[in-house]
């Protein structure tokens, strides 16, 4: 309790006394004799491991330790919490855990002190020798008969007009006979193709490929949104297989230079406190070109039934235009108990930012 009170007041005095106009261009007289600690090759089962970075304080008054930040919560920091007296030395104990990250190690950490408004930076590097997986680990997704997958969902991003694009979701049959699987659309957009073997060995492993290809002269934009029920021996699986994506311009023939740009004046819009009596909402956001050619507003999706908006699609915006848009919210729609959230999607030609997203938010009074 005494060492607490000593270095409370000790901090009190340091923030006072110092003048903190001098701080902003100082830089810490506490020393680190290095800054860098290279772990070498550890296991990523081995358990944590430690190192000690010291300093010394080379000014003629007291330094604090204020806080220490790492980047993550696989790294944490253990040191004395008492002021460093002028001339003495400073010891910090820093451990890793490498359990689930395996790879290379390179992680900085942040040493705040009372002399400075710049931090000392830190920083610890090595590499982790990954464990032998479980099956379970490496399929964490278990779709039933034996069935298990790597993931049950994915998100393509952008997908343009007269282009398409793959992935594959790695399988397992972890079952020891055969069994046959196909997968049935329980929401489909149309511009999804699967392949994947129908029959799969015991032990065996392979791939799902999901395909999106939209053709060259394509008017779909927006949203692609398809999900899939796998039936492993005539029994469908309880998890759905997800994919989605946005549909978009074909943008190579773009010229960046004198392309659209879309700016919107607004990317949240709160409503505050609603009553939810039926009542109508407005608020509205203005949406502007600051390109040199055309701006095309493509299509607007609105997440929810309680929001709607009156941009029609296909609106042409001259470079240096704008257009306002109103955004009403019918409360009849609205969850009285709950905060509301929702969103207004815009697909537009503006090759770098094609997809604006403004959120929605209301309170139920």
């Amino acid at each position: 309790m005494k060492q607490l009170f000593t270095y409370i007041i000790t901090l009190i005095a340091l923030l006072s006394v110092q003048p903190t106009t001098a701080q902003d261009d100082t830089v810490s007289k506490l020393h680190f004799d290095s800054t860098t600690y290279d772990y070498g090759h550890i296991r990523e089962d081995g358990g944590a491991v430690s190192c000690i970075f010291t300093a010394t304080n080379t000014s003629d008054k007291p330094i604090v330790v204020m806080n220490v930040i790492t980047s993550c919560g696989c790294t944490t920091a253990r040191y004395e919490r008492r002021p460093v007296e002028a001339g003495g030395r400073f010891k910090m104990e820093l451990s890793y855990d490498p359990m689930n990250r395996p790879g290379r190690i390179d992680r900085y950490i942040y040493v705040e002190v009372s002399d400075s408004e710049q931090k000392i930076k830190l920083r610890i590097t090595g590499n982790v020798t990954p464990r032998n997986r479980t099956v379970d680990e490496i399929y964490p997704f278990d779709m039933g008969g034996g069935l298990r997958l790597q993931s049950n969902f994915h998100a393509f991003a952008y997908v343009e007009h007269g282009k398409e694009v793959s992935t594959q979701i790695g399988y397992v049959n972890n079952s020891d006979h055969d069994i046959e699987i196909h997968l049935t659309p329980v929401a489909s957009s149309g511009a999804l193709r699967t392949s994947y073997s129908r029959s799969i060995a015991p032990r065996a492993t392979g791939d799902i490929t999901l395909t999106y290809r939209l053709a060259e002269g394509s008017t779909r934009y927006g949203t692609l949104d398809d999900r899939m029920r796998i039936v492993v021996d005539g029994i469908p699986s309880e998890t759905l297989l997800s994919t989605y994506a946005i549909a978009v311009d074909n943008f190579d023939n773009t010229d960046d230079i004198s392309a659209p740009r879309v700016e919107v004046s607004k990317k949240i819009i709160k409503f505050g406190e609603v009553n939810c009596d039926n009542s109508i909402y407005k608020d509205d956001f203005e949406i502007k070109n600051v390109g040199q050619t055309p701006l095309i507003v493509r299509c607007t999706e609105v997440s929810g039934d309680a929001v709607s908006c009156d941009i029609a699609r296909n609106v042409a915006i001259a470079p240096g235009g704008s257009v306002n848009v109103v955004v009403r919210l019918n409360t009849r729609h609205i969850d009285p108990d709950a905060p509301y959230v929702a969103r207004i999607t815009l697909i537009t030609n503006d090759p770098i930012k094609p997809m604006q997203v403004i959120r929605i938010s209301a309170l139920p009074e």
